[in-house]
């Protein structure tokens, strides 16, 4: 495998990471508001950014701290 592959599976790893936990904390934060429109708008957002980037599961970890928090 080249450099440049590994570079670039790497970023994109980080990269991923980086919005999962953008959309956790957002989640987080309307949850612990009481925000319903907002919990709504994030799963919303987080369901479109599944379907452009298949393999990635932020509903997933949306709905285990849902599940943590009730």
């Amino acid at each position: 495998m080249s450099l440049h592959l590994l570079s670039d599976l790497l970023d994109s790893h980080d990269a991923t990471e980086t919005v999962i936990r953008d959309f956790t904390t957002r989640y987080e934060i309307a949850l612990s508001t009481g925000d319903e429109l907002d919990v709504r708008r994030v799963k919303a957002a987080a369901a479109v950014y599944e379907l452009h980037n298949p393999g990635v599961r932020v509903l997933d970890e949306l709905d285990a701290i849902q599940n943590a928090a009730a």
